[in-house]
């Protein structure tokens, strides 16, 4: 159980410590993605429609906003996780 708690901390150390640098990533990602997502003002459809098709529509966009930044999100923070992992393999083998 004391060992658990150990390799948590660590890892806590370890994100606040890459945490600028995953937040700067993040920045990127968005900038990278800003042509995929669509633009919805939600508030302009909401009080011009009286047709739920159109408000499943744009949910449904929203939706598809959030996958795909959600996407860019993970596969960025998959990479990075990747090369730290190595990096600390490399580091532990010095």
């Amino acid at each position: 159980m004391e060992e658990k708690l150990i390799n948590r901390d660590i890892i806590e150390i370890i994100y606040q410590a890459e945490e600028k640098i995953l937040d700067k990533k993040i920045k990127e990602v968005d900038k990278k993605i800003k042509d995929k997502i669509k633009n919805i003002n939600t508030k302009e459809i909401i009080e011009k429609s009286d047709n739920q098709k159109e408000l499943i529509k744009m949910l449904e966009d929203i939706e598809e906003n959030y996958n795909i930044k959600i996407g860019e999100y993970i596969k960025e923070f998959y990479k990075q996780g990747f090369i730290d992992g190595i990096n600390l393999m490399l580091n532990c083998l010095k």
